[in-house]
């Protein structure tokens, strides 16, 4: 039998924070599809006081994933096929008739003292002294998952409270499965592409960006004036005021699409190919040379892209030495000549 643990869990069972289910969505969007099982039940049993659980997902016609803490499950599902604990397994029953609906024995439960030896035996050797349980169904699917949650002879018996909170918890953890199952498709999608792209709500905010994107994030968050990873909304929607944000964006170098993700929104950017001797700028260098030769101030240009008017300076100047030039009208034909 595993080494048990011996949880401290609160006198009158778990305490759900009001912040756990933002808790649980935020682990679903920040971790990656093949970690987030795992970690989803490390939170859980830190959360129940439970010393070891699993999470299996099955479909009606197959198996299709198990992820176990706190003992062997590749060995624990090998016997449990081999006395035929689907017949015998109790918990499981009434977690399938109730669906989301906690249900937990300990060991002086009449269930449990009625079931047969070779059950009892198998729980026993397993550590398993007290079990909780709930079935979650996939909304629009057959599959579903079974959640246990168990602790063994050190540990206190569960309690209708720590039932009643697994059961109100339930449709966040469906959630947060089902959120962490899109966002694998869309980090997928997205990871495909050599061309930066991101996943961005209605307010541009990054729900997840490839490393094409992660990689160009420096230079756009400089022309975006981000401080977070958040897309201007200029660069999403339409209208004049987008219209200057494109603009600017494309005097950089940069062209966007932007296409409809369910409710996200799925951004690919692409730089445009540098040419002729305009390359020797950097994309700033570029971008205020191009406006100042268009007759706007240094301050104009400041205002434009958020930069005081000596950096406009110190970029105009590095321009200037940069094309071998002196005077506006020169650099205004060098560029010409480079594009």
């Amino acid at each position: 039998m595993p080494a048990v643990r011996t949880p401290s869990p609160a006198p009158h069972g778990p305490r759900i924070a009001d912040g756990e289910p933002v808790a649980l969505l935020r682990l679903a969007r920040t971790t990656r599809s093949e970690h987030f099982q795992q970690q989803l039940l490390q939170r859980l049993l830190a959360l129940f006081g439970a010393d070891h659980g699993a999470i299996n997902t099955w479909h009606p016609r197959c198996f299709v994933s198990s992820v176990g803490i706190g003992y062997d499950l590749a060995a624990m599902s090998e016997e449990w096929n081999r006395i035929g604990g689907g017949e015998m397994d109790f918990i499981t029953f009434a977690m399938r008739a109730q669906p989301e609906q906690a249900d937990f024995a300990n060991a002086d439960d009449p269930r449990w003292q009625h079931a047969p030896a070779a059950w009892r035996a198998f729980l026993t050797r397993h550590g398993i002294v007290h079990q909780m349980g709930v079935a979650i169904p996939f909304e629009g699917s057959e599959t579903f998952a079974h959640l246990y949650l168990n602790r063994g002879p050190a540990s206190p018996p569960l309690t209708p409270h720590d039932a009643r909170a697994l059961t109100a918890l339930t449709p966040h953890i469906r959630e947060a499965l089902l959120v962490n199952r899109l966002y694998a498709h869309a980090r997928q999608g997205l990871d495909e592409q050599a061309q930066p792209m991101a996943l961005v709500d209605a307010q541009g905010w990054v729900l997840f960006a490839n490393r094409a994107f992660c990689a160009a994030w420096p230079e756009l968050a400089d022309l975006a004036g981000a401080e977070a990873p958040q897309l201007p909304a200029g660069w999403l929607s339409a209208g004049p005021a987008a219209a200057a944000a494109r603009r600017r964006l494309a005097a950089a170098g940069w062209t966007i699409d932007i296409a409809a993700d369910a409710q996200h929104l799925r951004v690919a950017l692409k730089r445009r190919p540098a040419r002729g001797r305009s390359a020797a700028l950097t994309l700033r260098q570029a971008e205020v040379a191009r406006a100042y030769c268009a007759g706007y101030t240094s301050k104009d240009i400041g205002l434009r892209l958020g930069l005081s008017p000596a950096t406009v300076r110190v970029h105009l100047r590095n321009a200037y030495a940069r094309a071998g030039v002196r005077s506006r009208s020169a650099l205004r034909d060098w560029l010409a000549d480079s594009d």
